[in-house]
């Protein structure tokens, strides 16, 4: 008798163990066991950021060969850096916190930088960037979906703007 409370005990112990991790596992990565958003975790490096407008003509905002990062954690948190190549200047003072209005602006539109968390929506091939905090004021607490596709280690993500503008971003994954 004192054996099966014994035992009885211990898996009740285990089962509470159990219980308690998985409840302290992130939502995100319970979410993300397995398929289309399990493959986008990672750190993405981009290559190509055009954009096409609605008569069709393609810009480079930031140059032909932007640098920048996507970072997608499994915890459902992300990271994105982007910056135009060739790069600002430095400043003609030579101080960072001395620059022109001119420079300073030129500074703020050759860069964009957010973070927050992601959801994924596997059925559609849709990732959702809900911004927490950005160098764009209007991008905080935003949310931009953004239909991607993978194709082993190149993510191409697509942009499509109300008025009819449309962008692609396309990244190598970090190895």
């Amino acid at each position: 008798m004192l054996h099966h409370v014994f035992c009885g005990r211990r898996v009740a112990i285990s089962l509470l163990v159990l219980t308690g991790a998985t409840m302290l596992m992130a939502p995100s990565s319970v979410a993300f066991a397995g398929g289309l958003a399990d493959k986008l975790v990672g750190t993405w490096r981009l290559v190509r950021f055009a954009d096409t407008d609605p008569s069709g003509k393609v810009t480079y905002p930031f140059g032909e060969k932007p640098r920048g990062y996507i970072v997608y954690d499994p915890t459902g948190h992300l990271t994105v850096q982007i910056m135009r190549i060739p790069a600002q200047p430095t400043f003609a003072a030579g101080d960072d916190d001395k620059g022109t209005d001119a420079e300073v602006r030129a500074a703020y539109d050759g860069f964009v930088a957010y973070f927050g968390t992601y959801r994924v929506d596997e059925a559609n091939s849709v990732v959702t960037h809900v911004v927490e905090g950005s160098l764009k004021p209007s991008y905080t607490g935003s949310e931009q979906p953004r239909p991607f596709k993978l194709d082993g280690d190149v993510l191409i993500i697509k942009v499509r703007d109300q008025d009819g503008s449309s962008g692609i971003r396309e990244l190598h994954r970090v190895k």
